[in-house]
């Protein structure tokens, strides 16, 4: 919630921004694409040090350092400062969107796992919710005081608010304990014992020595930081960490799931980056009866409107819509997590991607406001789609590179979403017709990929683990 809250919530307050500190369009351009820009650049590190380093550990340090950068940020002076420190929270952020899955996901067992990280990434569309909810109540606000010397206005309240979610999550984090999977890789017996003996006293109420397993065969291979002694090391550690990932029995299915999140994160991020603006025009042309190309294709997204508040350029309608559409999105994954067990990740993956396709296909057709609005949001939750992707790859990356599996294939995902905004950006208002059979095209491989992901348990490295009671 916080990395969708983080990178997408600048979005909602871009007309502010470009009043306030009188942004260019380059400027806003790159603005929107900072924080996408550090998560996918860090990314790989990130996944790297939670496969060494601790699961809960680098989450904590990832959410205080993201949330002093955005701190800071809301005290920018000029439009290059706000750019450069939404991308060190983009940077540091981005150690969440992975390996929270993985530490989800090695409290379950088998039996619950894919349900509860499919349950998980509910709360990405909770910040579809909250965000725009927030900026109902927040950006209308005239605040006219100043503070550290800067006048301190609605849009940098918003990002202090957004902020609190990051803290939301520190406050979990500090009394959950390292994932007994990762303590066990790591040769730590006694301390991986101590987790599940206090699981077991929670689940059960009964006394944590009352835990039957007595001892673990422990289960080795996992890097540690420990072992690195200088630069040399620490990039043959990477390395070794990240080479698994494409050994010949998983490189083919690593492509295909990197290739399935860039698309379907640059389809519904890069739709979603100009869904306000088509929004916009659909409600000033909605009594015309025209195609929703005809009507994108006409548009002037160069115009400016002459106010006399910074205030006055939000469309307060839209917020209300984005709430709507987070709700709808809230839905699908509550849909996704009561019935991937029943028909299976890929069966589920491949019906919501032809329900995409479909809808990319008759946007050409439809004319009806609530029609286009209805079908565009379908569109759009294709991105919902990145969640089941993620659940399969937990289940196929060994403990010891699963973080680093997961934030790699991330890191590629989010170049889709850099990606797709550009691309849609620049064919969207010119070659709408096109730009959409393209889609339409590219969600049909998508789904012929999809019926070849690796839709299994996790594969095991070592011996299976055995225990004594």
């Amino acid at each position: 919630m916080a990395v969708m809250a983080e990178t997408m919530g600048v979005g909602m307050i871009m007309p502010l921004i470009k009043c306030d500190l009188t942004a260019t369009q380059t400027e806003q351009g790159l603005l929107a694409s900072a924080g996408f820009f550090g998560i996918v650049l860090s990314s790989h590190m990130m996944g790297f040090l939670a496969d060494t380093w601790g699961r809960v550990r680098a989450l904590r340090c990832s959410l205080v350092l993201a949330a002093t950068a955005t701190i800071i940020s809301a005290f920018s002076v000029n439009t290059w400062m706000l750019i450069a420190f939404r991308f060190l929270n983009g940077f540091f952020i981005s150690g969440c969107q992975a390996c929270v899955f993985s530490l989800c996901g090695e409290f379950h067992s088998n039996r619950t796992r894919v349900r509860y990280v499919t349950l998980l990434a509910i709360f990405l569309p909770f910040a579809l919710m909250f965000m725009p909810a927030m900026a109902l109540v927040i950006l209308p606000l005239q605040i006219d005081f100043v503070l550290l010397g800067i006048k301190f206005a609605s849009w940098r309240l918003f990002f202090a608010v957004n902020m609190l979610i990051s803290f939301a999550g520190l406050i979990g984090l500090s009394i959950l304990p390292e994932t007994p999977k990762y303590l066990l890789v790591h040769g730590s017996h006694d301390a991986s014992l101590a987790v599940l003996r206090r699981i077991y006293a929670m689940n059960t109420g009964d006394k944590p020595e009352n835990f039957p397993v007595k001892s673990i065969v422990l289960q080795t291979g996992g890097a540690d930081l420990s072992n690195i002694h200088g630069v040399k090391d620490a990039l043959k550690m990477i390395w070794s960490q990240t080479t698994p990932l494409f050994y010949k029995e998983r490189v083919l299915q690593t492509f295909n799931i990197c290739f399935s999140l860039f698309s379907i994160y640059g389809i519904s991020q890069g739709l979603f980056m100009w869904f306000p603006t088509i929004l916009n025009e659909l409600i000033r042309k909605s009594d015309q009866d025209l195609k929703v190309c005809t009507i994108i294709g006409n548009m002037d997204v160069t115009t400016a409107k002459t106010v006399n508040s910074c205030t006055e350029l939000l469309d307060y309608f839209m917020f209300e819509v984005l709430i709507m559409i987070g709700a709808v999105f809230t839905v699908v994954f509550i849909i996704f997590a009561y019935t991937i067990d029943i028909v299976g990740k890929s069966n589920l993956l491949m019906i919501w991607l032809v329900v995409a396709c479909v809808c990319a296909a008759i946007m050409h057709w439809i004319s009806e406001f609530a029609a286009i609005v209805i079908v565009l949001t379908l569109l759009m939750s294709v991105g919902n789609c990145g969640g089941i992707i993620g659940t399969i790859a937990i289940e196929f990356y060994p403990a010891q590179i699963n973080a680093m599996g997961m934030c790699f294939a991330m890191m590629i995902g989010r170049l889709g979403s850099v990606a797709g905004g550009n691309i849609i950006g620049t064919f969207l208002f010119t070659h709408c017709n096109i730009l959409l059979w393209g889609v339409v095209a590219l969600i049909a491989v998508l789904i012929a990929l999809a019926a070849v992901l690796p839709d299994k348990k996790r594969e095991r490295v070592a011996s299976d683990l055995t225990v004594t009671k």
